[in-house]
């Protein structure tokens, strides 16, 4: 049995490569019964969606703990360490009680393993996060999906509130080749006595979204229609917001995250809180949305050179990074390390980020599902781009070329990104 924290990753990492991703919730509902079932009894919100998750989660938990909730929080994936998946407040979970909740549950995986149905990476990881928040006495835990909805690991709870955030083409070997089939699995999370937000606003998808919650009996509250974003304000480093629900309105909320992605993000968080908790005062909704923050998100590390991280990791994502680029470095020229898994769409990536790149330097990384830098660099079609195989001597070259009024971004993948913060900060 793994035994420290340096054994669990190597456990981690031979069972990602052996299993993959297998869904269906069998497994799952089984370790789970195994481990006394310790999902049931904690109150949850749980939110799916293409892109957005996360963000959403930090707003909202900082709002919380601004009010004095103690919050859990469970999201995927990691981007330096394990640990980080699993939080209460906003401290990860120790590497003691990590390996005393993997210790519990390692008779009932090799049990599993024996008859033939041994649970996922993903599963196994999962089930720690419920049974490390039953033992904490959460007041309320913020449960992100890890792919799709309707069949995900974490689709075995009774939430009080369920948020999608939004709908965009990925996975579509496993989650359907339209939004609309996608929109179906997200809001297979809608569950009865749960009502739902929705950031999602194009009708095709928003539409399949509010008749699963209309079929299951639930109110559905959607952005720009139920709850509005008004009066935009946006400057290099900041921007701000008001938000509108009803005859309730927030003015002037400022924040440090950028783009109108995250606008869109914050007002989803302010109106789960608001319709689903009890009232929460403004004062901490303020300094919740002003002080939230998401490393590898449109993040900036370093000033000379300008240099910004972002785990845009499908074609909507990068779209959203370049559309941000142009919003608040609109006299900047831009310069893309990119790197990629090889199952992601990395041809429409590459050709969002080509219309407007000065350069792009191509890589690759050390990792089973990684793109290898050529094909990546035959994919793309920009008359400026170099391919430097060493992830590590990409972004130094990328660093030495940036000048004023440049920035350098290095995006598609956020598994790339948690080796260049490493790198980067050493």
């Amino acid at each position: 049995m793994a035994r420290t924290m340096k054994e669990i990753n190597h456990f981690f990492e031979r069972r990602q490569v052996r299993l993959g991703m297998n869904f269906g919730l069998s497994r799952m509902e089984a370790l789970l019964k195994k481990l006394g079932n310790p999902h049931e009894g904690l109150k949850y919100i749980h939110i799916a969606g293409s892109n957005g998750k996360g963000s959403t989660l930090q707003y909202m938990k900082g709002i919380l703990m601004e009010e004095g909730v103690r919050v859990a929080s469970f999201t995927s994936p990691y981007l330096s360490r394990m640990n980080e998946q699993l939080k209460i407040n906003a401290d990860e979970i120790s590497d003691k009680d990590f390996i005393a909740v993997f210790t519990e549950l390692w008779p009932f995986i090799q049990e599993m393993d024996h008859a033939g149905n041994g649970p996922t990476q993903f599963e196994i990881l999962t089930a720690m996060a419920f049974s490390y928040f039953s033992k904490k006495e959460v007041d309320l835990v913020l449960m992100e999906t890890g792919l799709g909805g309707r069949l995900d690991t974490t689709n075995v709870i009774k939430p009080l509130l369920s948020i999608i955030t939004s709908i965009s083409l990925e996975h579509t070997n496993i989650l359907g080749d339209t939004l609309a089939e996608i929109a179906s699995e997200k809001a297979g999370i809608i569950k009865s006595g749960a009502p739902v937000i929705s950031g999602v606003t194009a009708k095709e998808p928003a539409d399949v979204i509010e008749d699963r919650a209309h079929a299951v009996g639930v109110p559905y509250y959607q952005l720009a229609r139920d709850f509005q974003i008004r009066h935009v304000k946006k400057r290099e480093g900041r921007q701000s917001f008001s938000f509108t629900h009803g005859n309730r309105t927030i003015d002037h909320l400022e924040m440090n995250m950028l783009g109108q992605h995250q606008i869109e993000n914050a007002a989803l968080a302010i109106a789960a809180v608001q319709i689903g908790l009890e009232h929460i005062d403004e004062k901490n909704i303020r300094k919740g949305i002003a002080e939230a923050k998401w490393d590898g998100r449109f993040e900036k590390i370093s000033n000379d050179p300008l240099v910004i991280l972002d785990g845009a990791h499908n074609p909507a994502g990068i779209q959203v990074l370049v559309d941000t680029l142009k919003a608040h470095y609109p006299e900047y020229h831009y310069r893309f390390v990119f790197s990629s898994f090889k199952d992601k769409d990395y041809a429409k990536m590459l050709h969002e980020l080509e219309k407007d790149a000065l350069e792009i330097i191509i890589t690759e990384f050390g990792h089973d599902r990684a793109a290898d830098a050529q094909t990546l660099y035959e994919a793309s079609h920009h008359e400026n781009k170099q391919l430097i195989k060493d992830w590590q001597a990409a972004i130094t070259e990328g660093r030495r070329k940036t000048g004023d009024k440049e920035v350098l971004v290095i995006t598609g993948s956020l598994h790339f990104l948690s080796l260049v913060r490493a790198f980067l900060q050493d």
